[in-house]
């Protein structure tokens, strides 16, 4: 095709986009080489494709370093790989633990039976058995690529725990984007302790890698993507205090403001603690009521090293302003315990996008003398 030919043919972008056929016509080209797409069946759904979905569809197949652009009406398309934020709400760190996987061991070989302390017998040395072949023939680019590659899988997989399928996008589109945040949260959230680098292959660390990724990436609904919703029980998709009915052998305070006659806690415990509280803030506070989320079947969904788990925050909430809080409340140190409130606030943003049982949040009190303040906030 000669140029006057592409020009006849392409004369509606002239009309349309004078800044783009500027870039392809003009006498200063800015663009040695250019592509145009003319789409004839296309007309026909045009009016079914809002432009916002279109937008989203050509970004993500933006690779994230390219030399060239993509323009819908007159506007440049910027790669969705350029804004893509990595995966830092809420803290969620994950920092190597070499005492609970050693990098190395002291092993010797041992001949016949031998009674005593192995410092008192004779016989063969004792040899560093360490991970530097490992380190020697991994590269941390081909971990980030087999994490990033899980991820993705994950998501675009309908059969994966969840079904977490991100608008339908193919995993070819999606996997520059989880690569580069698996890189940036590497990067940023990974404390190594002085460890080398590959040891984020182990499965103990890749597991929780790819479990805090699945929990913090959530669909853009501003970009078209259907929204995160919860998976409902088709039996009973809304639970409730009105049917509990249990017996139990933990101690059990009174209260006046829960919809249950007792509160089961154990003595002594923080939980006890923010009860009295809740009591105290039910009378001249926020709170309207609230249940101990015991034996409720009100559960949390999250992945331990890839397997399913299910996790019972320790109340629930319901403030004078009609927020329902699932309150958590912590004291005890926990290596899960990221994981499990990242997952929390995963399952209350896809309540809050049903929208059939009003707002809710979710709040994690370590020190229960400022609970009132923390619910006031």
């Amino acid at each position: 095709m000669s140029e006057q030919e592409a020009k006849t043919l392409l004369a509606e972008i002239e009309a349309r986009d004078p800044a783009a056929w500027k870039l392809m016509f003009g006498k200063e080209q800015q663009c040695p080489t250019w592509t145009a797409a003319a789409l004839s069946d296309f007309k026909d759904l045009y009016d079914k494709l809002s432009i916002g979905r279109l937008r989203w569809v050509l970004s993500t197949s933006l690779p994230l370093h390219t030399d060239f652009g993509i323009r819908l009406n007159g506007e440049l398309v910027q790669s969705s790989k350029e804004n893509r934020r990595p995966a830092d709400r809420h803290h969620l760190r994950l920092r190597l633990d070499p005492w609970r996987t050693p990098t190395a061991a002291f092993v010797r070989p041992q001949v016949g039976h031998q009674i005593g302390h192995p410092g008192t017998h004779g016989g063969f040395g004792f040899e560093t058995m360490d991970r530097q072949t490992y380190y020697d023939s991994t590269h941390p680019q081909t971990i980030a690529f087999e994490i990033a590659s899980e991820v993705a899988n994950r998501l675009t997989d309908a059969a994966a725990s969840g079904a977490r399928r991100p608008g339908g996008a193919g995993r070819a589109a999606l996997f520059p984007q989880v690569l580069a945040v698996v890189q940036a949260y590497v990067r940023e959230r990974v404390d190594l302790r002085g460890l080398h680098p590959c040891e984020i292959g182990l499965q103990t660390y890749a597991e929780q890698i790819v479990g805090r990724l699945l929990d913090a990436i959530t669909p853009d609904a501003t970009q078209g993507e259907p929204p995160l919703l919860p998976r409902l029980n088709r039996y009973r998709p809304i639970g409730g205090t009105g049917a509990v009915h249990f017996k139990t052998a933990r101690p059990v305070q009174p209260t006046a403001a829960s919809h249950l006659n007792y509160v089961a806690c154990h003595t002594g415990s923080w939980e006890q603690a923010a009860m009295f509280q809740l009591e105290r803030l039910a009378r001249d506070g926020p709170v309207a009521c609230y249940a101990r989320n015991y034996r409720l079947e009100l559960t949390v969904p999250w992945e331990q090293h890839g397997a399913p788990r299910a996790w019972e925050p320790d109340f629930l909430v319901r403030l004078r302003s009609g927020v329902t809080v699932v309150l958590e409340v912590k004291g005890a140190p926990d290596p899960d315990a990221d994981a499990k409130h990242q997952a929390a606030r995963r399952w209350v943003h896809a309540v809050n996008n049903w929208g059939k049982l009003g707002q809710w949040d979710f709040l994690v009190c370590r020190d229960p003398q400022r609970l009132g303040d923390q619910l006031a906030a």
